[in-house]
This record gives C-alpha cells, sequence and structure tokens, in this order.
C-alpha cells in the first residue's frame, strides 16, 4: 500500500517537473501553445494537458515537444534553472536584421516595407518577432504613406503660396530628405532599444 502512495507521489512530481519544463522553453522560445501544437504536430489539447500536469506524455509526445522547442530530449527531461526575463537573443538578433532591413527603402522604393514584411512573415511563429516586427512594419507603412502624401501636397501649397522662385532645389526634395531623417531617428532608436522593455517601440501602432 505504501509503495503504491509513493509511486503515485513520484508519478505527479514528475508531472509537474515536465509541464514546467514545457511552459519555461515555450515561453523562452516566445510561442503560444497553439503555435507549439502547430510546430510538433499534436492536439492543443496534448499541450494543455501537459503544461497542466494532467499528463505526462508518451515518449514519442515527448520527443516530438523536444523537437519543436529545439532541444534534445535530455534537455527536456533534464533540471532547469528558473527561466530570464531577458528576451530571446536569437529573436532579437532577428528583430534587428527585420529592422535594419527597412533601409534598403532609401535605394529601393518601397523596400522598406516589402523587406521587413516578409522577414516579418517566415518567422511569424515567434511571438516577439511577431509582435514587435508588426510595429516596425506598421511605421514603415505610416511612414511612406505620410511622405508620399506630403511630397504631393507641398508643392501645390508652395506654388497657391507663391514660395519665392530660384530655390537651389525643388520643395518636394526637402520634404523627403526631412521625411527620410525622421525614419533613420526612429530605425536607430527602435534598434537601440529592442534588447530592454519596448517603451519607445511599444508606442508605435500595430496595424497588421
Amino acid at each position: 500500500m505504501e509503495s503504491s502512495s509513493t509511486s503515485r507521489r513520484n508519478a505527479a512530481t514528475q508531472s509537474q517537473e515536465i509541464s514546467s519544463r514545457v511552459k519555461t522553453y515555450r515561453r523562452q522560445r516566445n510561442l503560444s501553445q497553439e503555435e507549439l501544437a502547430d510546430l510538433a504536430g499534436l492536439s492543443l489539447r496534448t499541450i494543455q494537458r501537459i503544461e497542466k500536469g494532467e499528463s505526462v506524455g508518451s515518449a514519442y509526445t515527448l520527443r516530438t515537444l523536444a523537437g519543436a522547442l529545439q532541444l534534445s530530449l535530455e534537455d527536456l527531461m533534464a533540471p532547469q534553472s528558473p527561466p530570464s526575463t531577458v528576451p530571446n537573443p536569437a529573436s532579437l538578433h532577428y528583430l534587428l536584421k527585420l529592422n535594419w532591413s527597412a533601409l534598403i527603402g532609401i535605394i529601393l522604393p518601397l523596400a522598406n516595407i516589402v523587406i521587413p514584411a516578409i522577414l516579418l512573415w517566415r518567422n511569424r511563429h515567434d511571438q516577439l518577432v511577431r509582435q514587435r516586427g508588426q510595429q516596425i512594419v506598421s511605421f514603415q507603412l505610416i511612414w511612406t504613406m505620410s511622405t508620399l502624401l506630403m511630397m504631393l501636397v507641398i508643392p501645390l501649397l508652395s506654388a497657391g503660396l507663391s514660395f519665392p522662385v530660384g530655390m537651389p532645389f525643388p520643395l518636394f526634395i526637402l520634404v523627403y530628405v526631412i521625411c527620410l531623417g525622421v525614419n533613420l531617428f526612429v530605425t536607430f532608436r527602435i534598434a537601440l532599444q529592442l534588447p530592454n522593455p519596448p517603451s519607445f517601440l511599444g508606442k508605435l501602432p500595430a496595424m497588421l
């Protein structure tokens, strides 16, 4: 009787340990339960049961989860230190690449939207990349629309208000240079603050 009770306690302890590790590694990879289920080819209910400690999971399930989390089975089963509050370095590196890619728009029109959007789509399963990447792409979209609008409106206003003739270059070029400076400032500001809590990036809208 005592042996049976001990076995149940051991099984419960193992279930809670596995539950804690799966949750910890999933959050470190910035994945939701639904995204982990999709990557592992398992049902959402299976992930939920494991993370609630209701099920240990079969050997196949644990191997599949380990692969989806980019771990070996031994790493998944081994004790782990408490999760870090520091964002995943791989996610930050990818976000930096996504952010800097917007500068290609200086050479190729609309590349500041298209290329970051493609990078965002390719790594959309990463929650951190999806959240902050949407804000970066949204800013580039707003900036592009605003810049084009001002470059069309300013020449009309200058003609209507009879601005002095003989300026060294057309007024719409000056508008574009100013707008480009704003874009460069925001891009560098995002790059500097990405490793930190998104105090600045959090103010940018997410239109996507």
